[in-house]
């Protein structure tokens, strides 16, 4: 379930894309020829991305991802236009019938903690994986605020406390009553966060939200998959 709603996320961000955009950026490299395909690099449809023995480089166009695997040579435009060629597999075209609304990429998984992204700090949601049962959590502030808030059973979607208004920068613990685990996020506001997935890529890794990252590049390599 959760696997099916961050690829409808993926997908429904590569809908609102450019499509004149044709520009891949490195996501993970890592191997012998690292040092030139460092993440964050951009390149050009044109570009040829020259692989050897043992380098593997995650790459991410417009509208799907793919992990590149040395030896051998690759061509930028294969990622960046795979959609607009109409091929299957991997990069496959887009279909609206499978575009989900829910989560958003900038939503917060509340289990995950560390570095997480957010756009429009006002309206900001918590995502759960697990919405059988009913549940409530405890948000916390350094300076020792703190709000509850619950989700409904059936229900993996809840707002942010409006008593805690998000500011970039802080860190916030969530504690489960329940068990007494918890987890600590440092948040950081993103405005106006492209709707492509190349620019949404590179605003999450600039931001260092790795694991929203790690869940874009895999909604987006599923596309295509049947």
């Amino acid at each position: 379930m959760r696997k099916a709603m961050l690829w409808g996320a993926a997908v429904a961000m590569a809908s609102l894309s450019t499509v004149s955009v044709a520009s891949v950026v490195v996501i993970k490299s890592i191997g012998p020829s690292a040092k030139s395909y460092p993440p964050g690099k951009t390149l050009p449809e044109s570009a040829k991305i020259s692989l050897v023995g043992g380098d593997v480089v995650t790459v991410i166009g417009p509208s799907s991802a793919q992990t590149l695997r040395g030896p051998g040579d690759f061509d930028a435009k294969q990622v960046a236009l795979a959609s607009a060629a109409g091929q299957r597999g991997r990069f496959g075209a887009l279909r609206a019938s499978e575009v989900a609304h829910n989560p958003s990429i900038w939503d917060i998984d509340v289990g995950a903690g560390g570095k997480v992204c957010v756009n429009q700090a006002s309206k900001v949601q918590l995502w759960r994986p697990d919405s059988e049962g009913a549940a409530t959590v405890r948000i916390r502030t350094v300076d020792g605020k703190s709000q509850e808030l619950s989700w409904a059973a059936g229900t993996a979607l809840t707002a942010w406390p409006s008593g805690l208004p998000i500011k970039s920068g802080t860190s916030y613990q969530v504690e489960w009553p329940d068990s007494g685990e918890h987890s600590n996020l440092d948040v950081v506001t993103v405005a106006n966060p492209p709707a492509d997935l190349v620019g949404s890529a590179q605003v999450l890794l600039e931001n260092g939200c790795q694991k929203q990252l790690d869940l874009l590049v895999e909604s987006a390599s599923k596309v295509g998959k049947p």
